[in-house]
């Protein structure tokens, strides 16, 4: 087991809980429909929860993506029980699409005139075996049989399932958990007391993010970067992100249009409440009186000369600019 928790300047108290299991190929599939909660499931689930360390619980809506890693050491690969009737599959895909998806053909029964639309994120690794990345998880089936502990091969394919392949799947987990936190903080933008604040928080949230995590090539290692490349595909990343990022732009627009509104409210306070003061007391100032009669008798002057100008159209699209503002 391990525990990976992602840096996050927002929460830094969340990971992603990883489980390592094994079993026998004929029982793969039932394990892994077991996980994903099918209704007719009859194994019980292995207990995950109890191997958790006490620090750690597991969020009540939380979805586990299965990552299944199977050989056969028959000449011929047997199509798994309640495969699906696709007559263009061959068994490794019949077995890449159910161990992917966690289902069998009473689950979900692919449409034969679009299954291989299905198969849209296979990942070709090599002539021995190939990968298949679904929205929910992944699978990796020999084409070949395994010759046992002598096929080396197998071996580091299995090693490699569960290091560098799994690494790449775990980077687009965590991007895909973060997008979809920005996408709900930018749907929020408009219940929020102080939207300047919170389109800051927005924006730091994005750049951390993109300089960060938003990474399109897992390792140097080709495969890898062509698993994370299927993942971020089947989970329409890129365009969420692209969303994300023109919406934020949106908001700055919005930001930006508030805050000339509030410095031409100002102005032209300045204006409705200067002007007529300043003339009342440049009046007085010519005249050349200081008494505390003509200073009231100019005030007065200029509170009238005040209403009078909220009275014409500038003035009233000034106070109604000020109650949208409010």
């Amino acid at each position: 087991m391990e525990i990976i928790a992602p840096h996050s300047t927002n929460e830094p108290s969340q990971a992603l809980a990883i489980f390592h299991l094994n079993t026998e190929t004929p029982d793969i599939l039932t394990l892994a429909r077991t996980i994903a909660g099918r209704r007719d499931s009859r194994s019980q689930p292995p207990s995950l929860v109890g191997s958790l360390p006490a620090w750690v619980t597991l969020e009540p809506h939380s979805k586990a993506f299965t990552v299944a890693f199977m050989t056969h050491f028959g000449a011929n690969l047997p199509p798994p029980a309640d495969a699906a009737s696709v007559s263009s599959w061959t068994s490794t895909d019949l077995w890449l699409w159910h161990l992917a998806s966690r289902t069998t053909r009473t689950d979900f029964p692919p449409d034969p005139d679009h299954a291989n639309e299905l198969l849209s994120g296979k990942v070709i690794l090599s002539a021995d075996w190939r990968g298949l990345i679904t929205r929910d998880g992944a699978a990796f089936v020999s084409l070949r049989p395994d010759q046992g502990e002598e096929d080396l091969f197998f071996g580091f394919a299995q090693l490699y399932t569960h290091t560098a392949y799994l690494d790449a799947l775990i980077i687009g987990m965590i991007q895909n958990a973060n997008i979809t936190r920005m996408i709900d903080e930018a749907s929020r933008a408009f219940d929020t007391k102080d939207l300047p604040r919170h389109l800051a928080g927005l924006e730091k949230r994005a750049a951390y993010f993109r300089n960060i995590y938003w990474l399109r090539d897992a390792s140097t290692h080709g495969p890898a970067n062509d698993i994370l490349t299927a993942y971020q595909v089947q989970h329409h990343l890129p365009e969420k992100f692209d969303a994300v990022l023109n919406e934020i732009a949106d908001l700055n627009r919005i930001v930006q249009t508030q805050e000339s509104q509030r410095v031409n409210a100002a102005l032209g306070i300045i204006t409705v409440l200067g002007l007529p003061f300043g003339i009342a007391f440049a009046v007085l100032q010519s005249l050349g009186t200081d008494s505390p009669r003509d200073l009231l008798i100019g005030t007065l002057a200029a509170l009238a000369g005040t209403g009078a100008l909220l009275l014409t159209s500038f003035g009233r699209l000034l106070l109604r600019t000020l109650r949208r503002l409010d």
